[in-house]
């Protein structure tokens, strides 16, 4: 039987588990988001300097964002190898090469460590996450239901949730600002302070105020939420605010037109000086058979193609009309192949999240 090349067995090793989409994944998509990662932290360049000395100022920039980012001892190692390298190859050396080349891989073989650890966590949180996303049925009184959510990284700042209380539905989206674990922490927080609050207060405008109430005290300045609440009546009446957030999207399927569903209200955690609870708004109507209200956050609207352009919402409103006959799970479906065609090859910019309801007046209501 012949021996296998060594060299083949070790190519074969290192490729195997490599593709073209990931390869195209790293130039397009890693790369950028590691530019962005550390450019946060430099200054913006000067543009009186000329484009040589504000380019050898952002390289210089980057390296010591790159290199402030190390612990102080893997800082002083990698600056170790770093002068090996140079005295290495300038005299030359092998043994300080050799030396250099061990300290790199030690310091890489540290920091892909600490990257997985911290990976396995957040794949734990995202699991934790995606437990908590509501597992409703199909129809909730004589609407049919469809929901959709999907986070722009590993966890999320989007919430949603649809509650059996009080003799009604609830259904609840949020969007904390920002992405990542510290909104998903945020969002965690809101739901435990929502389904409290619900044992006591039926209005949704009374439970947006509490909830302002309760959640803002131990919101970061930089931080703010904006929410909308409907609750569905056995009958079919919705009640509906919204806190800073995106307006519910009404289709009105006899007259074949929209109406935007946009009471007044601000976000939370905003510096509103008294005004939240005065400007805070309630707004109540009765669908008819065959109409759509749709709620969503602005991952939905404000996703990207890679030209920058934003999906918006006529876009949705032409999608949901054109499927209007169609089942809220079709709708779903319909707008969220539109919203991901759309976006081609660019990166998920925001977590996307939104709700279908469509009136089934003429069946039983259960």
């Amino acid at each position: 039987m012949p021996k296998s090349n060594p060299i083949k067995r070790l190519f074969d090793l290192y490729t195997s588990d490599l593709s073209a989409d990931e390869i195209n994944r790293l130039i397009k998509r890693d790369a950028g988001e590691v530019y962005e990662f550390f450019a946060k932290d430099i200054p913006k360049p000067d543009p009186s300097k000329n484009k040589i000395i504000r380019g050898f100022i952002l390289v210089r920039s980057l390296f010591n964002a790159f290199l402030l980012k190390l612990t102080p001892a893997r800082r002083i190692f990698y600056l170790a190898a770093l002068l090996f390298f140079i005295v290495g190859y300038s005299q030359p050396s092998p043994a300080y090469l050799i030396l250099s080349f061990l300290i790199f891989n030690l310091l890489i073989a540290f920091e892909l460590a600490d990257k997985l650890s911290a990976k396995n966590e957040l794949d734990v949180a995202r699991k934790i996450q995606f437990d908590l996303i509501p597992k409703h049925s199909s129809t909730i009184f004589n609407y049919q239901i469809a929901s959709y959510y999907e986070p722009a990284r590993e966890v999320g700042g989007d919430y949603f949730d649809v509650i059996e209380s009080n003799g009604q539905y609830y259904i609840v989206v949020g969007d904390i600002s920002g992405k990542g674990m510290a909104a998903a922490l945020y969002m965690v927080r809101v739901q435990s302070i929502i389904y409290l609050l619900l044992d006591s207060i039926s209005d949704v405008r009374s439970l947006i105020i509490n909830i302002k109430k309760y959640f803002s005290k131990s919101l970061r300045r930089e931080y703010f939420l904006t929410l909308s609440i409907a609750s569905i009546e056995k009958e079919g009446k919705i009640n509906f605010a919204r806190a800073g957030h995106p307006p519910a999207l009404w289709y009105k399927s006899e007259k074949r037109e929209f109406e935007v569903v946009c009471p007044n209200g601000i976000g939370i955690g905003l510096n509103d000086k008294g005004v939240f609870e005065k400007t805070l708004e309630e707004f109540s109507f009765q669908s008819e058979e065959k109409d759509i209200i749709f709620f969503y956050t602005d991952g939905v609207n404000e996703a990207m193609n890679i030209l920058r352009e934003q999906f918006g919402d006529e876009n949705i409103k032409r999608i949901i009309k054109n499927n209007c006959e169609k089942s809220a799970e079709d709708i779903k479906n319909a707008l969220l192949n539109a919203v991901t065609n759309f976006r081609g090859a660019a990166n998920q910019n925001d977590d996307l999240t939104f709700v279908v309801l469509k009136a089934n007046h003429s069946e039983d209501k259960s």
